[in-house]
């Protein structure tokens, strides 16, 4: 995927992707969660919903990103602001 092409533009803190834009609050929030490298047990059991509606919330993220894989999905955060580097565990 050369110049970073599906995982939005780099906005820097405080300005979001148009792709994240379109996620809700929720979705923002497990995003952030999995970028800190929370399993979705462990990401059920923080927002205390199953395991099933976590897996629900990252396959909607994934569509509305338009990109497939974790990493990916950190790349994503990490860009545009929602974590940064030094927090990750």
């Amino acid at each position: 995927m050369a110049g970073g092409e599906g995982l939005g533009s780099r906005t820097g803190p405080g300005r979001q992707a148009p792709a994240l834009a379109s996620l809700t609050p929720r979705e923002r929030e497990i995003l952030t969660l999995i970028a800190k490298g929370h399993s979705n047990r462990e990401i059920a059991r923080l927002l205390y919903v199953s395991e099933s509606t976590v897996k629900n919330h990252i396959s909607s993220v994934y569509k509305k990103v338009g990109i497939n894989g974790r990493s990916r999905l950190v790349l994503l955060a990490i860009q545009n602001g929602l974590v940064s580097p030094e927090n990750l565990t």
